[in-house]
């Protein structure tokens, strides 16, 4: 009898002790219902290391709902409680998950887990404008991993995971997640954008340009994916694909001043005056306060009176009237520079190159008074 009754003792303190560690877990519910998170956390935690509640999801469930409240609460002295509680958070609905073999509790780990997205794409959000890219990224990747434990491709979240990535040169990362994207067939022009920079530091330039050729087929008349293009030429010397380029990029946005001094600039390297004037006239035109269009159409007189100057220097001692002749039309294309050198020094009073080449001016000119003036500025 008295071996009765120690057995029936023995099997009484069990299940004492299995009921006692499911009352921690009655208890962690309860606090946390109440808002008593403190005392919540600490009774969820002895929970989850006792082997008799250590494997049932309910428990990791609670667990991820009392780290959500001390993650998602306003208040400062309730965050403080725990150190990246949200990701404790993740990861105790991703336990609950495994271990919810029958799918017992599925509707609710998928509740709290949308509303652990939307708190990860709020702390992710706000990273990313005050643009604290590594907590951004790391925000915006929980919100990721949270759609993969739901069988999801969350599109947002990796897009901003990898833009985040991207801005702290964090290539590799970001050629995950913008790849993932571009893949997805992700149709934002911003895609092509970063996806084709992210590959350029890569150094896989030929993905590059075919990233971009598709963002262009696909989004034939944005402006941004013209201008990204235009840098692939620019960057490769292929001057008259950049032109095209351009040209396009002109017919979308007529008053974009930098269109056309980019394109002014591409003629001017060629040699081609002319046309480089027009389109320096086209970006002072869009933007009268453009100081360089106004400088650089003032250089292309200044440069060919140089040339004359040189032409004129060369000659034979007895050429005389062709060498007047040559000061003469460098004179005349000193004078045709002067308004544009003049309005660039109005433009911008501190430039010293383009004092410095109204003073040489002024002098060849024999324009004192003008000198005198610019001396005493």
């Amino acid at each position: 009898m008295k071996k009765i009754l120690l057995f029936l003792s023995l099997g009484l303190l069990i299940s004492l002790s299995a009921n006692a560690q499911k009352n921690k877990r009655t208890s962690a519910y309860m606090y946390n219902k109440n808002g008593e998170y403190g005392k919540a956390m600490e009774a969820i935690n002895d929970a989850i290391k006792n082997e008799k509640t250590m494997n049932d999801a309910k428990t990791w469930m609670y667990r991820g709902e009392i780290y959500y409240h001390i993650a998602a609460s306003d208040k400062p002295e309730i965050n403080a409680l725990a150190k990246n509680a949200a990701i404790t958070s993740y990861e105790s609905f991703a336990k609950a998950k495994e271990l919810d073999k029958k799918g017992t509790f599925n509707g609710e780990i998928t509740l709290n887990l949308i509303n652990l997205t939307n708190l990860f794409y709020k702390k992710g959000s706000e990273t990313y404008q005050n643009k604290d890219y590594e907590k951004s990224m790391r925000d915006f990747d929980y919100a990721y991993k949270i759609a993969n434990l739901e069988d999801r491709l969350d599109t947002i979240a990796a897009f901003y995971a990898g833009m985040s990535a991207y801005f702290i040169d964090s290539a590799k990362v970001a050629d995950q997640y913008l790849k993932t994207v571009y893949e997805s067939g992700f149709n934002d022009p911003t895609i092509y954008i970063f996806y084709n920079r992210t590959l350029k530091m890569l150094g896989d330039t030929a993905q590059a340009i075919a990233v971009l050729q598709q963002g262009r087929e696909r989004n034939p008349g944005n402006l941004s994916l013209l201008l990204e293009e235009a840098q692939i030429y620019l960057e490769k010397g292929e001057t008259e694909k950049l032109q095209v380029s351009l040209k396009e990029a002109i017919k979308k946005d007529t008053t974009n001043a930098n269109l056309y001094f980019l394109l002014g600039k591409t003629y001017d390297d060629e040699g081609q005056k002319e046309e480089a004037e027009k389109y320096y006239t086209k970006a002072t035109q869009a933007n009268p306060k453009f100081f360089e269009a106004f400088y650089n159409i003032g250089a292309i007189y200044v440069n060919q009176a140089a040339e004359l100057q040189k032409e004129a220097n060369d000659l034979p001692l007895d050429k005389v009237d062709e060498y007047n002749k040559l000061i003469k039309k460098a004179n005349e294309e000193l004078t045709y520079a002067l308004p544009y050198l003049e309005k660039a020094h109005e433009i911008n009073k501190t430039d010293k190159v383009t004092i410095n080449a109204l003073k040489e001016a002024y002098v060849r000119l024999k324009m004192n008074d003008k000198l005198k003036e610019l001396n005493n500025e």
